[in-house]
């Protein structure tokens, strides 16, 4: 019997409100891109999801700050700012993308956030400029709610299951291919490819791993993914869980279908036990020092016990 029921979210019954979607999350990116402190590995870059869909987060603005988000259940773009102020930007009826890009400017400018958005679309072969782009547009609310149950689902387990790492990680949004991810770091600097272009550069430039899901396109499925970079030597041969998951030689990542996890009896079980896999090859095969990243957890006296435990 299945514990939980994951939604079907195949980007080909979505394929135009998920295109939307996706620019509508570059614009965010950009924004942050634009105004938030620099960190390491495009970290400052990344929106994350709430209860309500997915944000920018604070962003430090002069002596105060903002925030950008869109909410999937009222089909809006909010921006708050701490003096109080806010704007909003209604995604339905629906409106080209140029016309969401121009509403957008007008709100941050009416806020007095000086924050240009790069009008350029990042990491798709589609570059029809941001406020360019007055093709029609679709933005399907149902496909959107059951995009976000799957990546709040997803993130749920990402979340506790990083909870064993000592050192420096993030669980973030990244809008540029539109993908959930998880990154542990080893703390160990490395030579990034050369032959990458300037993001990678400043991304593989650090031992890691990362583990996602991959929302797809019209002709590929959701897939979640898996590799440790600097890739080991023998990757293609290494064996990681469950036995849908398998080495991508296109990829070099290892990938299980989004599907072979929502149809098992236990979703989440079905991806921890990938996360757990790929995370034994960074001690197995990559040579991290196991006992430095084991985080024994304290106990904790104070928190609130299940009344039904």
């Amino acid at each position: 019997m299945k514990t939980t029921s994951w939604p079907e979210i195949t980007v080909s019954q979505w394929p135009q409100t998920k295109r939307s979607l996706h620019l509508y999350t570059q614009m965010l990116g950009k924004i942050k891109l634009a105004a938030a402190p620099i960190q390491p590995n495009w970290m400052f870059t990344a929106l994350y999801l709430t209860p309500r869909g997915v944000t920018t987060g604070t962003i430090p603005w002069r002596a105060g700050s903002f925030e950008v988000a869109i909410d999937v259940f009222n089909s809006k773009i909010c921006l708050s700012k701490s003096d109080g102020s806010r704007e909003s930007i209604s995604l339905v009826p629906v409106r080209t993308v140029a016309e969401v890009y121009e509403s957008l400017s007008a709100a941050l400018a009416k806020l007095k956030i000086s924050v240009y958005i790069t009008p350029i679309p990042q990491e798709l072969p589609d570059t029809t400029p941001l406020d360019e782009d007055r093709r029609p547009s679709e933005y399907e609310g149902a496909a959107v709610l059951r995009w976000f149950e799957a990546s709040t689902a997803v993130a749920g387990v990402f979340d506790a299951w990083r909870t064993q790492f000592f050192g420096r990680e993030g669980l973030q949004f990244w809008w540029g291919a539109f993908d959930l991810a998880l990154l542990l770091f080893s703390g160990r600097h490395v030579t990034p490819p050369n032959d990458r272009g300037y993001i990678m550069k400043y991304d593989l430039d650090a031992e890691l791993m990362n583990v996602g899901l991959y929302y797809g396109d019209e002709q590929t499925p959701p897939f979640f993914y898996g590799y440790i970079y600097p890739e080991p030597n023998n990757a293609a041969s290494l064996q990681v869980s469950p036995p849908e998951a398998s080495w991508s030689s296109t990829l070099h990542e290892w990938v299980l279908p989004y599907d072979a996890v929502r149809n098992a009896g236990d979703p989440a079980a079905t991806l921890r036990a990938f996360l757990d896999s790929v995370y034994e090859q960074c001690f197995a095969a990559a040579n991290w020092p196991r006992e430095q990243f084991l985080y024994k957890q304290p106990p904790l006296a104070l928190r609130s016990r299940d009344p039904q435990e």
